[in-house]
């Protein structure tokens, strides 16, 4: 990856190397998300016909995540930045994909990073079929303000790999302008912080890992 002040690969010594590149592909056993998903009690009702079939608006939309035992994100999505991003993540939550899924990631001062089925951040499907293309236009505000906490983007695993995994910025943190950002975080950044202090089995670093105990998003929704 290139480097900048603080890249994925390189941050600061307080983040000790915990922000690896964010990916859809993090390497976790089989074992562990079995016993990840056991321990979920949520029943998921996605629906893939939804999900093929409906068509959402995509103008002027607001989120809401309700994450258990936390309380309820509400994002404001960014349709005239990321157009198609925006339309993956409105078709994905009105399909219900999201709903019992976990937040499998809480890198400590930097993101918390969620949407893999499988609980592992080796999943993850698009609204379009498969991996769909980057929206990095360096002429909208928010590809110039960066990374800023609050801020929703789409992790991958390299160019044009996005599929439905997303992360919150629990900090300002400079990285390469590798991830499309489509949203903030307009009510409720006090439950990402706290979701951002969980006890955590480390994997990509001392204080970047998998949450000990699941932390569940009961229920994703369009509410505007």
């Amino acid at each position: 990856m290139n480097k900048q002040n603080k890249s994925l690969g390189e941050e600061t010594e307080k983040q000790q190397q915990q922000t690896q590149q964010i990916t859809g592909d993090q390497a976790n056993t089989i074992q562990q998300e079995q016993e990840q998903n056991a321990a979920v009690d949520c029943e998921r009702n996605f629906s893939q016909a939804t999900l093929d079939s409906a068509q959402v608006e995509i103008k002027g939309r607001t989120v809401e995540l309700a994450v258990k035992d936390f309380g309820k994100i509400e994002i404001e999505l960014y349709d005239g930045d990321a157009p198609k991003t925006v339309e993956n993540f409105l078709r994905l939550i009105n399909a219900g994909y999201y709903d019992c899924l976990t937040i499998h990631r809480v890198a400590k001062g930097f993101v918390i990073q969620g949407g893999d089925p499988t609980g592992t951040g080796a999943g993850g499907d698009s609204a379009f079929g498969g991996e769909f293309e980057d929206e990095l236009n360096q002429e909208t505000k928010s590809f110039q303000d960066g990374y800023k906490k609050g801020v929703l983007a789409m992790a991958n695993r390299g160019a044009h790999t996005n599929t439905s995994q997303f992360f919150i910025m629990l900090e300002d943190v400079s990285l390469p302008s590798n991830y499309t950002i489509f949203g903030k975080v307009a009510a409720g950044q006090e439950v990402v912080d706290k979701i951002g202090q969980v006890d955590i089995t480390p994997q990509l670093g001392p204080t970047d890992g998998k949450p000990v105990f699941p932390v569940v998003i009961e229920k994703a929704t369009i509410i505007k």
